[in-house]
């Protein structure tokens, strides 16, 4: 009975001190944490999260198919039945903003996921090689970044055609130099850092320098970028499919939806075009306030306090 109660009245000091030292151990734990105790950070990832969970699970939620039209049911104002209201073509508008939310949030995911991790390599490879190669690959990198982000998905969606995963890879393409400049800086800033010293000596191969040593400490402002990018991929491919350069319909994507809705707006159906636009701004506000709290995470002012 005694020792029961010794472990259990020594348990959370011993709990405190190992995620102590973890956040001392790594700026990327301690940024983590940060994140997610900052009431603002919390906020942004439970709704985001919970966004995320409406959409994979769109197909038990809806009520409706993604395309189902519903007989006598055209341009119904929202009620206990049809919570967001019906479209021009009978269909339930709830129903369409979930699998719109899954091809949403699926295409700029994986555009950013994409565009980050090229770029982050790209950006890597060249800090840490230095030479020609660096010289070569930041010029390909300004190449791209001298085009407007839209502008860019724009002309790439002009070479491959339209269609969901073309605008991933548009938005991906994109999201390249915006990366590699940052780990270009990132790298540069940690490579003359003793721990990376000490790792060179002991015989290191350059990748497991930069995977185990340099990109712990420098995926901190990374998150920041991801976290903002992903807000504007969301704008990118809503604005894509309002323009008809996303997915075909009736597939529904939050923009096409908005697209479908425009023609109604001034004709009373003001529903049509108020919930798709509150489901973009319910992304938007909570990866900002993400992005928000991973700089405060990451700032050195505040990590010593």
């Amino acid at each position: 009975m005694a020792r029961s109660q010794t472990q259990s009245q020594y348990a959370p000091p011993l709990q405190r001190s190992w995620l102590r030292s973890m956040r001392d151990q790594s700026l990327t734990v301690d940024a983590f944490y940060r994140t997610v105790t900052n009431p603002q950070g919390a906020i942004g990832a439970v709704v985001f999260g919970g966004l995320i969970f409406v959409a994979i699970f769109a197909d038990l939620l809806a009520p409706f198919g993604e395309a189902e039209q519903i007989r006598g049911a055209r341009l119904l104002a929202p009620s206990g039945e049809y919570w967001f209201g019906t479209d021009d073509l009978s269909r339930d508008i709830f129903s369409r903003i979930l699998f719109g939310l899954r091809i949403s949030l699926y295409v700029s995911v994986a555009g950013v996921l994409g565009g980050g991790l090229v770029g982050t390599i790209v950006g890597f490879a060249a800090g840490y090689a230095g030479g020609w190669l660096e010289a070569i690959l930041m010029r390909l990198v300004d190449t791209l970044l001298a085009f407007p982000f839209l502008l860019l998905g724009i002309a790439v969606l002009a070479i491959l055609g339209t269609g969901t995963s073309q605008v991933a890879l548009a938005l991906g393409i994109a999201n390249i130099p915006v990366f590699a400049r940052i780990a270009r800086a990132q790298l540069l800033t940690e490579k003359e850092r003793d721990y990376v010293l000490a790792a060179r000596c002991l015989g290191a191969s350059p990748p497991r320098i930069i995977g185990r040593h340099i990109a712990t400490n420098a995926l901190p402002p990374l998150l920041v970028q991801a976290a903002l990018a992903m807000a504007f991929a969301v704008i990118a491919e809503a604005t894509l499919s309002f323009l008809g350069l996303g997915a075909s319909p009736p597939t529904p994507t939050l923009g096409i939806i908005l697209s479908d809705g425009r023609r109604w707006l001034f004709a009373g159906n003001w529903w049509f075009v108020l919930f798709p636009t509150l489901g973009l701004s319910l992304i938007l506000l909570s990866l900002n306030f993400l992005a928000d709290s991973v700089v405060e995470a990451i700032d050195p002012h505040r990590r010593h306090h």
